[in-house]
């Protein structure tokens, strides 16, 4: 940090100039103080902006903390000869952001001195008094000596320091703490610290690639900086990187990018801290738009505007980090010499082994033989036992990326040894993603550097393209390793029935290669990959195959999650689209890859489960004569024959279930299985003459979620009343099928997860919901209103659409209505409340779950059974919107 003049940079700020000229006075008047905070903050804004010099700014900030320190310590009259208040941390390197805690220490050169305390005492009250974001320790000498060998932070904390006010002879002994090897050597402390970096990267997947990412915390953040000068203060004793460039550690490449890194970084969280006024440092959705519009950002397109401020963090924070691992690695070598004092044993005339580690021969062999900065990687896959490149090896490659040209992408000798690396089992992921890392990805694969930094405006994914990317790429690489645990057993077992690894692995790389371009990214990416293949040597049918999974990732997820899979119609759509079971092989497999990287938190259960279904029911299809299976009567015939069959294990009499199933119609044994209809005949048959109200559950339901059915006479707001007390109950609704037979009952179906996003797991929990669903139904006029909690923030600030439309021609009599909205808690009950206000009666339903968007169908009418006229769909539209844009309560209508 640099030191200012603060009287000479404030000379146009009467206000804060005229109070740090004031002298002390003996009276505390806190309303005084706590204006010069607003007046610091208001000063703080006025100065910044995208040319703001952010060393000058963050300095500024600093001292007017020191000022004002200063001032309240003298005020409260603390001998001089007894304390000393020192500046640690952030704030002792002056680092202070607008937000920031102010770290401060009182030493106190005797722990039974009383009168002392007492005044400390009241100093830091009334620090917190006037709204100081105070993190405070009072120690001895004594103390800070015994605390230091006890904890890395406090150590971490007392090597940034300097003087504020009090005894100087207690802040000489805190530095002698500090400076004593003996506390913590460079060694031990090198071990801990490194130890530490690396959890913290873990805590945050290992990446600064998230949608939401921590400008601070993240790998690549600012925190990897501070790491840096910790790890160099340490051992070397210096304060600053120019210091580190001076004793050659450091290049001036080195020490530039360093700087600009800071620069980048330290204005984000700037303009953070002073738009969120509190110290977060998460670049949320919330707050993207207006930081990049602080930061200078002037595209008029909101997406874009926030896309381009967030690509330079990206691009930042990712050099920054491989930087860092270069650094550190370099420090382990010099902190650690005895491994790097080993001969050296050669592989060929490029590269040779020390320590483990793979080193070139010379810094010209990329000038000498391009090809090698792709044979480098290559030798890593050979040669088990190293554990990666040396901290000059990646020196070299990142200095030398301008070989990989037009030229070198198009030698056929460079093009084989790339789709080796990648066709490598179980290391191709490891080297694939260290190529990116060090940028060789990119610049060998132009479009993989179009995508680096790029957002995704949508609710499912948490990761930029390119972490996406390669998250999928891992997921795809995992399936060729032999498990007997869990679903990747099934994954292996279909992987290896594919032909080539290799067409499945180029589709991960290339399913979302395309996005952010106009047009299809599905289309465009289908296009680069067949020409990408037929480049580097696969046939022409290999290239159409990856060609083909690019431009169909999608279908299988959406006709899973967004289509009813229980209707024949719509597997032989799925499977007349495939057309054989080695792509579907192929399709599956990298629908599970692409979905488990997408956001960890959408993958479950109930998802592995609809591929799964879905999977399996288009395997039997490809596999016999379709036409048949799926004629509509054969089906309805076939599925109540098997229910029969399955019957005559229960106590019903076969005639009265024939009996009962007359009023169902042909739409219910078409979207039900044989065992379904088992399971609601058998709870209806014996339990309606009991109850007006049946309510079955089905704990473990074959697709990952807990199935409840609901059997009663049809009435107005059914649905809601349903969905309402669901949605008290805590479980969210991921599947529904509403049908009403021919005699007025409603057969209701809904598959739900409880909070957690897992099936209920225990059977006083299905009882309970049972015993509270059966009372609500019976006793429609006892449900508590329902709240609607409105859009979540990430919702409302991505601006997702929620699109309705109704059908102008009718079914049944009935108006179709299609609504497609993000998912939230509360969803379907929202949805049920709007149907009651606009007194809609529903008569059939299809609810199902893509990722964080809900695709409905209803059909519906008013209360009257007759189709909705263009005034009464409008409300209903009016109203829906609505109640899915803001908190509302609504007590319902019996």
């Amino acid at each position: 940090m640099i030191n200012i003049d603060i009287h000479q940079a404030l000379e146009s700020d009467a206000p804060i100039l005229q109070f740090l000229q004031q002298e002390p006075s003996s009276q505390l008047a806190v309303e005084k103080y706590k204006n010069f905070r607003v007046e610091q903050t208001k000063l703080l804004e006025q100065r910044f902006d995208s040319q703001a010099n952010i060393y000058e700014i963050i300095s500024l900030n600093t001292c007017l903390v020191d000022a004002l320190l200063k001032n309240i310590w003298n005020t409260f009259d603390i001998p001089n000869d007894t304390a000393a208040l020192v500046a640690i941390g952030g704030y002792g390197r002056r680092e202070l952001f607008p937000e920031s805690d102010i770290d401060i220490m009182i030493v106190l050169k005797d722990e039974n001195d009383e009168f002392s305390k007492s005044k400390i005492e009241s100093f830091l009250t009334f620090l917190w008094d006037i709204n100081l974001h105070i993190a405070q320790s009072v120690r001895t000498i004594n103390d800070c000596i015994i605390e230091s060998k006890n904890d890395i932070t406090v150590i971490t904390s007392l090597m940034e320091h300097y003087y504020l006010a009090g005894d100087k002879n207690l802040y000489k002994q805190v530095i002698e703490i500090v400076s004593n090897n003996k506390i913590w050597s460079s060694k031990k402390y090198f071990k801990e610290k490194r130890l530490e970096l690396e959890n913290r990267h873990q805590r945050f997947g290992d990446t600064a690639n998230h949608l939401e990412p921590n400008v601070k915390e993240n790998p690549g953040g600012l925190r990897d900086i501070h790491t840096l000068r910790w790890l160099t203060n340490r051992h070397f004793k210096t304060e600053s990187f120019e210091q580190l460039a001076k004793i050659e550690f450091l290049s001036n490449s080195e020490l530039t990018l360093l700087q600009e890194a800071y620069k980048v970084l330290a204005k984000i969280r700037f303009a953070l801290h002073l738009f969120v006024k509190r110290g977060d440092d998460r670049l949320l959705f919330d707050y993207q738009y207006d930081v990049a519009s602080l930061l200078g950002y002037k595209n008029e397109n909101r997406n874009h505007r926030v896309e381009e401020f967030m690509q330079v963090f990206y691009r930042t924070s990712n050099q920054l980090s491989i930087l860092s691992e270069i650094i550190i690695e370099r420090l382990n070598s010099v902190i650690f010499p005895g491994l790097f004092k080993r001969r050296a044993k050669p592989i060929n005339k490029n590269f040779q082994v020390r320590a483990n580690l793979l080193e070139a021969t010379n810094i010209e062999i990329f000038k000498k033989s391009p090809t090698a900065i792709l044979e480098c990687f290559q030798l890593l896959q050979e040669h088990k036992n190293l554990i990666g490149f040396s901290d000059q090896l990646q020196k070299l490659i990142i200095e030398n990326l301008h070989v990989i040209d037009d030229k070198f992408r198009q030698d056929k000798t460079n093009c084989d040894i790339f789709i080796s690396i990648i066709n490598q089992k179980d290391t191709n992921y490891r080297e694939i993603k260290r190529m990116a890392r060090l940028g060789v990805l990119g610049k060998y694969w132009p479009s993989f550097d179009a995508v680096t930094g790029r957002m995704q405006f949508d609710l499912f994914h948490i990761y930029t393209v390119e972490e996406h990317t390669l998250r999928v790429f891992e997921n795809a690489c995992q399936f060729s390793k032999n498990t007997s645990e869990g679903e990747y057993a099934t994954y292996h077992d279909i992987f290896i029935q594919t032909p080539k690894a290799l067409l499945l692995y180029l589709a991960a790389l290339f399913h979302d290669i395309a996005k952010g371009r106009d047009g299809d990214h599905s289309e465009l990416g289908e296009e680069e990959a067949k020409s990408f293949c037929l480049q580097h040597g696969l046939t022409p049918f290999d290239a159409n195959i990856v060609a083909w999974l690019v431009r169909n990732h999608l279908v299988m997820s959406i006709t899973a999650q967004q289509q009813d899979i229980d209707d024949p119609y719509i597997i032989k759509k799925f499977a007349n689209i495939v057309g054989n079971l080695t792509r579907l092989n192929y399709l599956y497999l990298l629908t599970i890859a692409d979905m488990r990287g997408t956001n960890p938190k959408l993958w479950n259960s109930w998802r592995s489960a609809l591929l799964s279904e879905l999977y399996q029911r288009a395997s039997e299809h490809l596999r016999q004569d379709v036409e048949s299976a799926t004629n509509r009567e054969e089906l309805v015939t076939q599925v109540k024959s098997s229910a029969l069959q399955l019957l005559q294990k229960t106590n019903l009499d076969q005639d009265s279930c024939l009996a009962f199933w007359q009023e169902l119609g042909d739409d219910y044994f078409i979207r039900h299985s044989d065992e379904e209809v088992v399971r609601h005949t058998e709870a209806i048959l014996n339990h309606r003459d009991k109850s007006s109200v049946v309510v079955n559950i089905h704990q473990y339901s074959a697709r990952g979620a807990t199935e409840i059915f609901v059997y009663c006479n049809d009435r107005n707001y059914l649905f809601a009343h349903i969905t309402s007390t669901l949605a008290k109950l805590r479980l969210s609704i991921v599947h529904a099928r509403v049908i009403t037979s021919n005699k007025g009952h409603a057969l209701d179906t809904f598959l739900v997860l409880d909070a957690n996003e897992q099936a209920i797991d225990n059977e006083k929990q299905c009882e309970l919901v049972k015993k509270e669903l059966t009372q609500a139904l019976e006793h429609p006029e006892e449900i508590i209103p329902s709240i609607n909690q409105g859009l979540p923030r990430q919702i409302r600030e991505l601006r997702v659409p929620i699109e309705i439309n109704f059908d102008v021609s009718t079914v049944n009599n009935y108006t179709t209505m299609e609504i497609k909205a993000p998912d939230f808690p509360g969803l379907l009950a929202s949805l049920g409340n709007a149907f009651v206000d606009c007194s809609i009666a529903i008569h059939n339903a299809r609810v199902s779950t893509l990722g964080e968007r809900v695709h409905n169908l209803f059909h519906i009418s008013n209360l009257e059974y007759k189709p909705l006229d263009k005034e009464h769909q409008e409300k209903l539209r009016a109203v829906i919107l609505e109640y899915l844009q803001q908190p509302k309560q609504v007590a319902l209508e019996v």
